[in-house]
């Protein structure tokens, strides 16, 4: 009789724990098929636009958790490219400059990849994701990348305000400067750092239009005035010719169209100008016998509103000849090519190392 109940004793002890173990079983299963989350399908009205930067990754295969997580940071960086590049391209502006001859030119300003790699590389940075969720149905892992707007901005905001700090020291140097010439060529320099201030700017618009235009929008309106500060200061910079020893108006001509290619005007004797050209052209003969021998020079000085702000100086070859008027004509001649060879080039560069030095003195 004790022998039975013994039995029917572990009998039923046997039944309980597998009873246990079966429950466990299947309590352990339900967990690892777990409910479909909310965000898996609905994730544009749980992480609406207007404050989340959010994209869903998705990766085949039962261990691909890690691999759908990637997939949705490299999702959010895709966009955030993609978006920029578009904002910047929409929003791009022409830009003037000088060059190699002196002469204003036009061109439309480049994408800066550098600034949207960076701030790529910021955002992928700041993301957070949900857990990953396992569709055994479809053995698809499913995983959200987000980030708020808000924090996203904060952490920008700082790039955003040293590409404006940057640039608007440009714009401070050109302020102090009391010559207009000065001012355009510092104002046309800082449109090397224009396109780091779009690019940032583009960058942090996409991320908030409100924070951006708030704290940014006045900044951006101004730098896009810039090119007509420098159209202005320009066209102040008007000239007047004086040359001593001329012949025929040679060397004269010369200068008024290297000045007028680079796009100054150049007002008549006796008008007022705010700029002063004054040249003296030296044409002595060295005479041997009946040769006339003549070593031509320039010496020219430019006056500004404060002081001489350009010096040039030129000796050409010797010119001879048996009539001195004769060799005399040949000698401006050959003056008038060496200004139109050189004079804009070296006054340009003087111009804009007077320029540099302005900014530096900041």
């Amino acid at each position: 009789m004790n022998i039975r109940n013994d039995v029917k004793i572990k009998i039923k002890t046997i039944i309980l724990v597998s009873a246990f173990f079966l429950s466990g079983s299947l309590l352990f299963a339900k967990k690892t098929e777990a409910a479909k989350p909310d965000w898996v399908e609905n994730w544009r009205s749980l992480y609406p636009d207007e404050v989340y930067i959010a994209q869903l990754g998705k990766a085949a295969g039962k261990k691909s958790d890690k691999e759908a997580k990637n997939v949705a940071a490299n999702n959010i960086a895709q966009f955030i490219q993609t978006t920029v590049q578009s904002e910047i391209k929409s929003s791009s502006k022409f830009s003037t400059s000088t060059d190699e001859k002196g002469r204003l030119v036009t061109s439309r300003e480049k994408d800066n990849s550098q600034n949207i790699t960076l701030s790529v590389d910021l955002a992928l940075t700041s993301l957070e994701f949900t857990d990953p969720w396992y569709n055994k149905k479809e053995k698809i892992w499913y995983c959200l990348a987000y980030v708020t707007r808000q924090k996203l901005w904060e952490q920008y905001q700082p790039s955003l305000q040293n590409a404006r700090d940057r640039l608007f020291t440009f714009y401070e140097a050109a302020e102090k400067s009391d010559e207009p010439l000065y001012k355009m060529i510092i104002y046309m320099q800082s449109q090397k750092h224009e396109k780091d201030f779009y690019a940032a700017y583009s960058f942090s618009n996409i991320i908030s239009p409100t924070l951006t235009d708030k704290n940014y929008g006045k900044d951006r309106n101004f730098v896009s005035s810039i090119t007509a500060k420098a159209m202005e200061e320009k066209n102040k910079s008007t000239f007047v010719i004086t040359v001593t020893g001329d012949i025929q108006n040679i060397v004269y001509q010369s200068l008024k169209d290297s000045l007028g290619q680079a796009g100054y005007s150049v007002k008549n004797e006796g008008e007022e100008a705010l700029y002063s050209v004054n040249a003296v052209v030296n044409l002595d003969d060295n005479p041997i016998d009946s040769l006339h021998i003549i070593k031509p020079s320039l010496e020219l000085f430019v006056e500004g509103k404060t002081a001489s702000i350009f010096s040039y100086a030129k000796q050409t070859q010797n010119v001879s000849g048996l009539n001195e008027d004769v060799v005399k004509r040949k000698a401006v001649r050959t003056l008038s090519s060496e200004i139109n060879n050189s004079f804009l080039k070296e006054f340009g560069e003087k111009i804009g190392a007077n320029a540099e030095d302005a900014i530096k003195k900041l």
